[in-house]
């Protein structure tokens, strides 16, 4: 995008996200917006998240047995990247993941020190429909003339209101994660409990535990319109599960709910959640 700094001067904008935003390379570069990926470990090998390891490899993996990590984007990865678009645009607008949940935003932040004031590294406090939200806020900042310095302060009205909601259709893979003890997934699948997660603040917090997955679905539409009476923006994300991202789709939309997107959550967000797993991202519309 192109757009008037304080001084009158056109100056030209490019967008940059990490891989958890949940798109493939080529949907991203048709919003404007250049991917640098994950890091995904696959059985002990470190692969690149789309470059080197598609989304369905990960979930073939995952479903077979094989154990899968992630880790931060490389900072040679982020610098390559960097170096490459500023030889086209003036500044560089970078999102990332959660910095309460990855690395990849303060190595970022790292990377951007050696350019000065030309790039500006944000915290989206969210992941994938999240990241799409503050990306999004950011272009339309700048485009009404927000302040280059500033951008920060700008975005964080829009940060602090936006959720997400969790659900995932098994605890299998949170217990191969270490994140949920064997034994509490052996009576947890005995009762058919799931929990439903919040992401809010940058953080993903237990929100509550229902009774099987079709409660767990009326859940999180329950928790959309609590939260958002008056509406929102919407993007839903799913790990590769078609039936069950379309009985969310169905739910929200016999609620009169408008999506703005359906997308996969990603292979680095599915490493941890699984196969199966439905989220919904809102933020209120009064925020673009």
């Amino acid at each position: 995008m192109a757009n008037t700094n304080q001084q009158g001067a056109t100056v030209k904008t490019t967008f940059v996200a990490d891989s958890t935003l949940g798109l493939s390379p080529q949907e991203a570069l048709e919003q404007g917006i250049y991917l640098v990926p994950q890091q995904i470990i696959l059985d002990g090998k470190t692969y690149r998240d789309w470059l080197e390891l598609t989304p369905d490899e990960v979930a073939a993996a995952q479903k077979s047995g094989s154990k899968v990590t992630t880790s931060q984007c490389a900072q040679a990865d982020i610098q390559e990247l960097y170096d490459s678009l500023l030889g086209q645009f003036d500044r560089v607008v970078s999102v990332h993941v959660s910095s309460r949940l990855s690395g990849t935003y303060s190595t970022a932040q790292a990377v951007a020190a050696g350019f000065g004031d030309r790039v500006k590294v944000l915290d989206s406090l969210s992941i994938n429909g999240g990241v799409q939200f503050v990306l999004d806020e950011a272009r339309r900042l700048l485009a009404a003339g927000a302040a280059w310095e500033r951008l920060e302060e700008s975005v964080a009205p829009l940060r602090g209101a936006m959720r997400g909601y969790v659900l995932p259709r098994t605890l299998e893979y949170l217990r191969r994660g270490g994140r949920i003890s064997g034994l509490q997934h052996f009576i947890a699948s005995l009762l058919k409990i799931l929990p439903i997660l919040e992401i809010k603040d940058g953080a993903v917090l237990p929100a509550e535990r229902v009774r099987g997955w079709h409660h767990g679905i009326a859940q999180l539409v329950h928790r959309f319109h609590r939260d958002f009476p008056r509406g929102a923006r919407v993007h839903l994300a799913h790990t590769y599960d078609q039936e069950a991202i379309e009985e969310l789709r169905r739910a929200m939309k016999l609620e009169g709910v408008l999506l703005e997107s359906t997308r996969p959550a990603g292979a680095a967000v599915m490493a941890h959640t699984g196969p199966g797993t439905v989220a919904v991202f809102a933020a209120p519309r009064s925020a673009v």
